[in-house]
């Protein structure tokens, strides 16, 4: 079945759609590879940038990161989302390599969605689990 028939609009359900639509994720080289109602991915190459003053991928990034892919996810349904309440459990870091955030809807409701975000390094080591919920602002 097309993402059309399924009710989901082409300029949310492309990775493509995004670049150079959302400064944020330009801004932090923030790189969307995939979107999808169920599941979205965003990749993160480790910069200077990114980094703390302890060397390693600071905190917020981490943060940021699982917000916009679960944001991402939520919204490839055709709908705008705002983020309602955020759970945040660091469990490791790294300093170099790829990092890769990973959107899973947990359950699509009709007002709210509720949301995990997986942050992982390149080897697959969880570096923070998150869980998110958001409010749909729009019918």
């Amino acid at each position: 079945m097309s993402e059309e028939k399924m009710g989901l609009k082409p300029e949310f359900s492309d990775p493509e759609s995004y670049r150079g639509r959302v400064p944020f994720v330009e801004y932090n080289h923030m790189e969307i590879t995939k979107v999808s109602p169920d599941e979205s991915e965003i990749r993160l190459r480790v910069n200077p940038d990114a980094r703390n003053l302890m060397g390693q991928v600071h905190g917020g990034l981490i943060c940021s990161l699982a917000d916009t892919v679960t944001g991402i996810t939520a919204r490839a349904d055709g709908r705008k989302y705002v983020t309602e309440s955020a759970t945040v459990h660091f469990l490791s870091n790294v300093s170099e390599g790829t990092v890769i955030a990973r959107g899973v809807m947990i359950r699509r409701g009709r007002k709210t969605v509720l949301t995990r975000g997986i942050v992982e390094d390149e080897n697959g080591r969880l570096l923070a689990d998150v869980t998110i919920s958001m409010f749909c602002i729009t019918a």
